[in-house]
């Protein structure tokens, strides 16, 4: 008698539910969460619009409330929702805006956490910002960037006022309307004047945008209002010239330049920059913060008396206030 063991036939297995969800896995992977969407609400804002973003954050179009007033929202990106630091810096920016109360800076309203997304819900002031228009080309700006750097200095000078230094000074954080109204944005790194953030950023590197930073911001050292003072410099070069006071292949080199190159000539960017223009800007760029403007309200002083253009007449500069 044969005893070799036969195999009985086995029915097709069926997928376990297991093994169907590693399937449909494979062929549909989850959406990434630095791809994954903001909902459409976020507490009492509905979300129009996307209308700018960084690494970090977000900037939308909203409409607040049952009014339906339009309202800019700025909200950690998804991806960084659970980073306590992001929400520290947006916190930050809304106690240090409800401090200023100035037509020349973006008017704060209050910060949230909704779907689990810190945001600041703030002023709409629906105009690019003028890195955005630098780059599309200076043609035009000449006849408005008189006034939009006396607005911004006017702003800073109420900045200061109630002490705090701004510290990333750029044409990003500046809006401006075709006819120069401008408004002075983003106050998430402001410091108070002589550089204390130290809980906030636990003994890290001063920040800031290197094209813009200030000599003594960039070797860490305490900050006053001199430190915008020459920020806006490379602002007020920036408008004149088509691209900032120094440039470099490397971070390193450009702050390098910062602290130790020559001081550039305006007038060989820019024929038609003033002398007047000139040496103002030179001694906003002094190494020394000694040897520049000793307020913003001295700077905003000369840019009421003076032309940045020689072909651009002398036009009624806004009276804003303090």
């Amino acid at each position: 008698m044969d005893r070799r063991r036969t195999r009985c036939p086995q029915p097709p297995r069926r997928r376990t539910n297991r093994a169907s969800a590693r399937s449909r896995a494979r062929r549909h992977p989850p959406e990434p969460r630095s791809m994954a969407r903001l909902p459409e609400q976020l507490g009492s804002v509905r979300l129009v619009r996307q209308i700018g973003s960084g690494r970090n954050c977000q900037v939308w179009e909203g409409r607040d409330g049952v009014e339906e007033r339009a309202v800019a929202v700025k909200v950690v990106a998804p991806q960084r929702a659970d980073d306590p630091r992001e929400r520290a810096l947006l916190q930050h920016e809304c106690r240090v805006g409800r401090t200023l109360d100035h037509e020349a800076v973006i008017r704060i309203d209050r910060f949230a956490v909704d779907e689990g997304l810190p945001h600041v819900v703030m002023e709409y002031y629906p105009h690019p910002n003028l890195k955005k228009l630098l780059t599309a080309g200076r043609e035009g700006l000449e006849w408005v960037a008189q006034p939009i750097a006396l607005q911004v200095a006017l702003a800073l000078d109420h900045v200061h006022a109630r002490g705090w230094v701004h510290r990333d000074v750029k044409p990003d954080n500046v809006l401006a309307a075709p006819d120069g109204r401008a408004k002075l944005i983003d106050l998430a790194i402001a410091a108070r004047a002589r550089g204390f953030l130290g809980r906030l950023f636990g003994g890290a590197p001063p920040k800031g945008t290197p094209s813009y930073m200030s000599p003594e911001q960039i070797r860490g050292r305490p900050l006053d209002a001199r430190s915008d003072i020459y920020s806006l410099g490379c602002v007020l070069f920036e408008l004149i010239a088509g691209r900032p006071p120094f440039t470099a292949s490397t971070t390193n080199d450009l702050l390098n330049r910062h602290v130790a190159a020559a001081i550039p000539a305006v007038e060989a960017s820019n024929r038609h920059a003033t002398s007047a223009a000139s040496d103002l800007i030179r001694r906003m760029l002094a190494k020394r913060p000694e040897d520049r403007p000793r307020t913003m309200q001295a700077v905003a002083a000369e840019l009421r008396g003076i032309r940045l253009f020689d072909h651009v007449p002398h036009r009624e500069m806004p009276s804003l206030s303090r």
